[in-house]
Formats: C-alpha cells, structure tokens, sequence
C-alpha cells in the first residue's frame, strides 16, 4: 500500500476508534470480469454505512455480496467507513484533504459537496468519467435507455461524474401514514382521505379507545424533507414546483398556516403527541407497537416489518394510506418522498486513484443483469434460488436463523438498496422484501398520487459555487428560523397570528434569492 492510501486508511481507524428494483436487464454486450488473467487490484474505498448494515457488519468487507463482487471482478476493496453519525462532518475533511484521498468516494455528491460535482470535478477531487463509458458499455446503455435517468446522471455542463444507482422501478415513495387497522375497524371507521377525517379518526383514537397518544409523530417529519399532512393544503414541505412550473417556497405560502392551524388545533387536543418537538424514533417504535398510539409515519420495510414482528397484542394490524387531501375527490400533489431515476450515494472516482480502468470496469458489472443479480439478490443457493425463472430469497434473507429482520439480513449479505451503485429494485425485489400484505397494501396507498406528484418535485437540480454560497447561508438562516416557528406555531408558543411577521423574516433572510437560484437550476437541467 502506498503512502497515500496508508494515510487515508490510518485517519479512518483512528476515527472508527473515537466512534444500508424493476425491468432493466442487462444493458450492455456482456458482462464485465476483470479478474481472469491478472491478479487482484488493491482499491480504497470511502464510503458511509448503510442503516440495515451498521447494526450487523463492522465493515462492508465482511458483506457477502462484496466477497463475491472481488471474485467476479478481481478487484479486492479496502473500505474506509466514518463514525456512525459523522458521515457529513467526516466527508468535509475528507475532501478538505485533497491529496490524501482514497480511490472511491461515495457521497450524495449532488447535496454535500459545496458546488455541486461539476465543481468537484474543477476542484481537481474527482475525475469526469466520459472519457471512460467505452469501458462501462452497460452503465452507458442502462443510463442511456431512459432519457430522464440520463439527464439525472449528468451535470449541467454534461459531465458523467459518478457510478448511480440506477432505479428499475416505477415505485416513487417507500414511505408514508399508517394507522391501526384493527381499532378503525372495531370503532366502525374507514381509513382516513381528508383532512376531516383524519381529525374523526384521531378524536375517535382519543375519546373512545382512550389512547394516550392518538398521532405520534416527530417534527422533524413534519416540518422538513417529507410531505405528510401539509399535502393536503397543496403546499411542499420544502421547494416545490406549483401547477405552472415555477419554483415555490412551502413554508412560507398561505396554505402552509392552514397546515399550521390544523397542527395547532390537533396539539391542543390532545391528537398530537404532546412531546413531538422531542420524542425519537425507539419511542415512536415503542408507542406504535404497544398500542399507546394509533397513527404514525412509517417506511414500508424497515418500519412495518419490525413493528408486526415485535406486537404481542392479539388481531394487531396496520394500514398505510395515501397523503391526506382536503376534499373527497382531489388528486394529491405530494408523496411523502419522492424518488427520482437515481438516488442514493453515488461512487466518484478521485483524482489521485490508481487502476482507474479497473475500478470503471468493476462498476460497470453491477449494471449487466448478472451484477443486478448479485446487487439485489446476492448468491443463487445461498440468499435466493430460482423458481419458476424468478428469483426467490432464501429463509436467509425471509426467516433469518440468527433473528435478523429482513432488511439486516440484506444488509448482511447483500445490497439491495439505494447505497450502491448499480440496478436498484430490479423485478421481484419488492415483492419479496415487502412479505406482508400490510406492506404490500401500502406500497400502492403511498404511491396514489405518484403520477401527479412527479410534476411538482424538483428534479436533481444543481446550483454553480456563487450560488451553492448564497443558498448554504441563506437557508442556514431560514431552516434554523423556520423549524424554531414551526414548534412554536403548533404549540401555541407563538400565535398565528404573526405568521406573516413569520414570512417577512424569512424574505430577510434572502428566501427570494434561494427560490431564483432553485429556478436557474432548473433551467439549467431542462436543457441538458
């Protein structure tokens, strides 16, 4: 190992010490092995760990899906893994080093790196991978055969920057509101549409099953990334694209106070969870599965599989629903989350790698149909075999022997999620992984209004270094101020009456600028 690479591997021990779908089959002529003939190639690799692999691996070494990825490809990775919760502050030092860089750098290069990966790419991090695409046939015909999925991958300036993974799936939100079915159905209720219903449901929760905590929900799930209740007043929770295209502000439109007032309101009931500025995930957990709450958010695999599996009351069920509208009838603007053609991490390859052919064409296998297979399925005999020309995970993956839930006992053996690149969600993926019905009912609840949804999400957009500069200090200002109102506005700490003092500070803070930099970038994508 070089000096380098020695550096790089010494700073992450020392910093672990102090502290995881869908119709596209092969792309490409044939798949890629770089192993015959040549020995092993040695690459470094950074890289934070997933959620369903952290609790189970020390290191991505130890997963089986990256054993056999050596052994197919010839090259062997040493990973480089922050501290658990330190990824955003390790990932600034890292590149702050820009000598001592590993290989591979994996990162949501598009949020995290100030200038976006263009500017990466200028600041002489990493390397621009166009020159390369002769040698990773199949990412280049995978990206290549959905026009959108293309422009996704590219910058503005239309350099392919990193190695995505890339969706199969037409699924859009893994993720969304739940309810206990079975009190809805003891207490004669249908699952809740709009916004009056939800509010018969919750009071029903409360004055006759007398349920402590009708709605428990975090505010972060409320004020931030995902769209939930405030979906129903036609407002995004963030930036959002309105029915004429232009760029808009949720939390600063009129629609945002009548969420605000009905989130007050419901406080004041008792619906809400009194302690939702504080509460935490292992509570929300805890409340949802012994009954002291009837109504939360929740992800499809992660949440609904523990939660069934952890309840010991009798006739226990839950049911996803569709983000709320306010009238019967309306078509619903918002998913929880919406998930683009590419998402999670991407791998950059740096400027000092060496074996940069090696590691393209390593890449390049996760994108033939064999490498989606290891990717999302793993090894055929061990976590999947195949029936009837589908595959089937084993009681490895579906009834661990070690207790491991579903998405630990991927994350132990393979990588079938976001955070990697390659085919994510290929064919029969979900239908496996989502066992069940509860889950697989809400999967199609959670994507109701996906359609419609995609016309009001902003694309994968980018902004230059003069623009990532004023929008870092500007929405610095205004997600300190806006989530401190938030809280203070459903508690009643501050009335409603001031909201529009509310969005004259915000406007102080530059709110205008941030909307114009949003709209030039997607200008910019539009003509990529």
């Amino acid at each position: 190992m070089s000096f380098r690479k020695f550096a790089v591997a010494c700073m992450c021990v020392m910093l672990a010490v102090g502290a995881t779908g869908c119709g596209q089959k092969e792309a490409g002529t044939s798949s890629t092995d770089t192993s015959k003939g040549s020995a092993d190639k040695s690459i470094t690799y950074w890289t934070a760990m997933n959620g369903n692999v952290s609790p189970v691996v020390q290191n991505y070494a130890e997963v089986e899906y990256y054993k056999q990825l050596k052994e197919k490809t010839g090259v062997a990775i040493e990973f480089l893994h922050p501290p658990v919760g330190q990824e955003a502050e390790q990932f600034k030092l890292l590149i702050a080093s820009r000598k001592d860089l590993p290989d591979v750098i994996q990162a949501q290069w598009l949020s995290e790196y100030p200038g976006g990966p263009e500017k990466a790419v200028k600041d002489g991090i990493i390397i621009p991978l166009n020159d390369y695409l002769d040698l990773a046939p199949n990412y280049k015909a995978a990206m290549e055969a959905n026009p959108e999925m293309f422009k996704q991958c590219k910058t503005d300036e239309g350099t392919i920057y990193a190695f995505q993974g890339l969706n199969q799936s037409d699924t859009k939100a893994f993720s969304g509101l739940v309810l206990r079915e079975d009190w809805l159905e003891e207490l004669g209720l249908e699952a809740p549409e709009t916004i009056d219903e939800w509010e018969t449901v919750l009071r029903a929760f409360k004055d006759q099953k007398g349920v402590e905590v009708p709605l428990s929900i975090k505010a972060s799930d409320l004020s931030n990334a995902l769209n939930l209740f405030n979906a129903a007043y036609e407002v995004g929770i963030d930036f959002y694209l309105d029915d004429n295209g232009d760029v808009q502000y949720g939390p600063i439109q009129p629609g945002y106070k009548e969420y605000l007032t009905t989130l007050n309101r419901w406080y004041n009931e008792g619906l809400l969870d009194p302690d939702f500025a504080s509460i935490d995930s292992k509570i929300i957990d805890s409340n949802i599965i012994n009954g002291k709450t009837g109504a939360t958010f929740a992800w499809i695999g992660s949440s609904l599989g523990t939660w069934y599996k952890a309840a010991t009351e009798e006739g226990y069920e839950l049911v996803g629903v569709p983000n709320p509208v306010l009238n019967k009838g309306d078509e619903g603007k918002f998913l929880s989350g919406y998930t683009n053609s590419i998402a999670g991490p991407a791998a950059a390859i740096t400027t000092t790698a060496e074996n940069v052919e090696e590691i393209v064409k390593m890449f390049d296998y996760l994108y033939t149909e064999e490498g989606g297979y290891l990717k999302n399925f793993g090894v055929e005999g061990l976590t999947y075999n195949m029936e009837d020309g589908k595959p089937v995970y084993t009681d490895l993956i579906l009834n661990n022997p070690d207790g491991l839930s579903i998405g630990h006992a991927m994350g132990k053996y393979i990588q079938a999620n976001y955070g990697a690149p390659g085919l994510c969600e290929m064919p029969d993926y979900q239908e496996q992984y989502y066992q069940l019905d509860a889950q697989k009912e809400a999967r199609v609840a959670f994507n109701k209004y996906a359609e419609n949804a995609g016309k009001h999400v902003l694309p994968p957009i980018t902004a230059t270094s003069d623009e990532s500069k004023d929008l870092a200090t500007i929405m610095t200002e205004v997600g300190t101020y806006k989530d401190e109102m938030f809280v203070a506005f459903v508690t009643g700490a501050e009335s409603l009456d001031n909201f529009d003092k509310y969005v004259e500070q915000i406007k102080k803070f530059g709110i205008d600028r941030a909307i114009e930099i949003k709209e030039a970038g997607v200008e910019r994508y539009n003509a990529r």
